[in-house]
């Protein structure tokens, strides 16, 4: 710091620096000696100047002529005769103040309606504006009544026309039709509509269960144009072109994770001639479908009569199932002959078949037929563990409360694992029906594009699967002992034999599970049996790792 004037000096005397600015100059004083002399000099220059005027100059001072007033009372006096306003006065002031000057805060209000609109314009993203674009176009299609219309489908080597909705398929020839199967095979695998692919609610639906991705939405005269890309879809690329007037979709491009790309476009909206309609002999022209009145019913019909129903065909049907979750757990079976695939439901409840015939009535060469009458063969339902446990069984269930904390610990943890069993049983059973279905001589016949299908639904189940061994393990892990060694989880040769190796084990935890929570009564419970149980459990985790490579390996 330069050396301080004397202004600044004399301030720092009297107190008046802030306290920054004393403090420098305090710092500057104890290192110079130059300037703490000069201070010094001015102290005592100060000094002499009060003790002149106390000494000398105040004796020859005539007295004042009368005392000083104090003008803060007569502050007080005058603030009392002035009436303060109110709180609503005051804030009429305030509300009057634009009026008044609407001068000024006319161009500071414009300019924040200006900033606002920007802001609402670059700064809202582009997934909320996709979600509510569709939801608006949902909406406006809800409400609006839809006629039967055609759709050209374009891929690399096909053009070809079928209708939305429930409709059957337009084909006019078998290679058509197996680009229209082949086409259906990759919306299946994506989990998107092929029912009404040209739709916001198929878009959406599709769109809302994606992990993870990116929309953008573009604006021009006559359409706004979704797009969305996701790195966790077989579908990795979708555009969805709406119309302004009314939000309705009039095309879509749809590119894949194997590189293939379907185009489709709504053609001219000049009806459905009745030969076109009569391919699909269960639905009328306003698309509604007139059953039959018998108990079994045939939501469709192959597409000729020298059509055959192929592999590939019941593979989709299985997937059609899968997605409205009819293979784990109703009493629905799945067969193939020579020309149709038959899905025969028993005791299946009215709203769970139509929405069955729903996921089917696209599939070409599917017969669904129901039967009201109860199942003869449904796989029998848990007992209850309120059924008196024999006395090993109870001495096991005493030991095993001992040690989760009581009775009702116990109670719950039953309940809980029980509970987690039955939908694990339901994977397993899915996947042995699967490897029932395609042993290795009627897989050979899929195509790569129906195998690369066949592969999702395993890892799909025997995903869920090992999810479910693992919880389990996790919610026994209390009240099993410690586990020793390593169970051995390699499996060789084809997945079908292994598959029903996998189910096998599982089988023997489920059973396990009964005895030792007392919900198969007239089974014997000893001290091996949560032995046995973690021995089983475990072998289930290290062969669900085992099927999950073989699997891979069975792909490559």
């Amino acid at each position: 710091m330069r050396h301080p004037e004397d202004e600044a000096m004399l301030k720092y005397a009297d107190g008046e620096l802030s306290g920054r600015d004393a403090g420098e100059i305090r710092s500057h004083l104890e290192s110079c000696w130059e300037c703490r002399a000069a201070f010094e000099e001015l102290q005592n220059t100060v000094g002499q100047c009060v003790s002149y005027r106390k000494n000398v100059l105040q004796r020859h001072l005539p007295p004042p002529p009368a005392p000083w007033t104090d003008i803060y009372q007569r502050f007080a006096e005058v603030d009392a005769t002035i009436q303060r306003p109110g709180f609503l006065e005051r804030a009429a002031q305030v509300l009057q103040w634009p009026v008044h000057n609407a001068k000024k805060w006319a161009p500071v209000a414009v300019a924040l309606l200006i900033v606002w609109g920007l802001y609402s314009r670059f700064h809202t993203t582009p997934s909320v504006q996709a979600a509510a674009l569709l939801r608006k176009a949902v909406l406006a299609a809800e409400n609006r009544v839809e006629k039967p219309r055609r759709l050209q489908i374009r891929t690399k080597d096909h053009r070809l026309t079928r209708l939305a909705g429930a409709q059957r398929k337009l084909a006019s020839t078998s290679a058509d039709a197996d680009a229209l199967n082949s086409v259906q095979a990759l919306f299946v695998a994506a989990n998107y509509d092929w029912n009404n692919p040209l739709s916001a609610k198929s878009y959406e639906a599709w769109r809302s269960q994606l992990r993870d991705k990116q929309d953008q939405v573009t604006e021009d005269r006559e359409s706004y144009r979704v797009r969305t890309d996701s790195g966790s879809s077989e579908l990795t690329e979708a555009t969805l072109k709406l119309r302004t007037q009314d939000l309705r979709p009039v095309e879509g491009r749809f590119e894949f994770r194997n590189r293939e790309w379907v185009e489709i476009t709504e053609l001219a909206d000049d009806g459905v001639p009745p030969s076109e309609m009569a391919a699909s002999p269960n639905h009328s022209i306003s698309g509604q479908a007139h059953p039959t009145p018998e108990t079994t019913t045939d939501s469709t019909a192959p597409s000729s009569a020298s059509a055959f129903a192929t592999a590939g065909d019941e593979l989709r049907a299985v997937a059609a199932l899968h997605q409205v979750g009819a293979d784990l757990g109703d009493p629905v079976e799945v067969s193939r002959t020579a020309s149709e695939v038959v899905v025969s439901g028993v005791g299946v409840d009215p709203a769970r078949q139509r929405e069955i015939q729903n996921a089917l009535n696209a599939q070409p060469h599917v017969i669904v037929r129901f039967s009201e009458s109860a199942p003869s063969n449904a796989r029998p339902t848990r007992v209850s563990t309120d059924t008196a446990p024999s006395a090993d069984a109870q001495q096991l269930q005493n030991r095993i409360a001992a040690q989760v904390g009581g009775r009702a610990n116990f109670e719950q943890l039953a309940s809980q694992v029980l509970d987690l069993s039955e939908p694990m049983m339901s994977r397993a059973y899915a996947l042995r029906r699967l490897a029932e279905l395609f042993p290795p001589d009627v897989e050979a016949q899929l195509s790569s594009q129906d195998r690369q299908l066949l592969r999702r639904l395993q890892q799909e189940h025997t995903a869920a699967l090992r999810q479910q061994a693992a919880e389990m393990n996790r919610m026994l892990k209390p009240v099993l002992p410690s586990a020793s060694g390593t169970h051995g989880g390699v499996l060789t040769g084809a997945w079908q034999p292994a598959t029903e190796d996998l189910f096998q084990t599982a089988r023997r935890v489920e059973k396990l599970l009964a005895v030792m929570f007392a919900a198969a009564p007239g089974e014997s419970a000893d001290d091996q049996v949560p032995t046995q149980l973690l021995s089983n459990l475990t072998q289930l985790r290290a062969k669900l790792e085992g099927y999950d490579r073989l699997s891979a390996n069975t792909e490559r």
